[in-house]
């Protein structure tokens, strides 16, 4: 179609009858017949596009929306992240979770050794810790004789 006709075809489909047309329109259009042929063939389209349209504005039936968004939903990648959203795979995530968090409190409360008995064990040293001698000595129950005790073994600490 040429640029004179392309410019107002709009117009010479939405014409009414008392709706003049440029002068250049109406004589390429009578000078070219492909022109003509295409724009008879746009009109009988215009025709039928509005005799099929409706009188009044149709809403659609219900659902539809609904179902619309279930064709989306389904037509959409499924994420490998999704297991973990389904019931069974819920399960396994927090199995985990608890799993790793026994696992750190385990690895936290059994750190080695930094009490007296521990660094005079390393020491190579069976000598008596200051304090073990009395009755009822706990290690751990008198911070400060446990300072003292971890002093005692550095002090005497001897290489072998």
């Amino acid at each position: 179609m040429h640029e004179p006709i392309v410019n107002h075809v709009e117009d010479y489909l939405t014409r009414s009858d008392s709706t003049s047309l440029p002068a250049e329109f109406t004589a390429h259009l009578v000078g070219c017949a492909e022109c003509r042929e295409e724009l008879t063939a746009m009109e009988q389209h215009s025709r039928v596009v509005r005799i099929l349209k409706p009188a009044e504005e149709v809403d659609p039936f219900p659902g539809f929306y609904a179902r619309v968004l279930e064709r989306i939903e389904a037509q959409r990648p499924i994420s490998m992240w999704s297991i973990f959203l389904q019931p069974f795979g819920r399960r396994i995530a927090i199995a985990s979770m608890a799993l790793a968090l026994m696992t750190g409190v385990y690895l936290f409360s059994t750190e080695p050794g930094t009490s007296p008995a521990a660094i005079a064990t390393m020491n190579g040293s069976q000598d008596t810790l200051p304090g073990e001698d009395e009755p009822g000595f706990v290690l751990g129950s008198n911070v400060d004789q446990d300072r003292g005790a971890v002093l005692v073994n550095l002090a005497t600490y001897r290489e072998q």
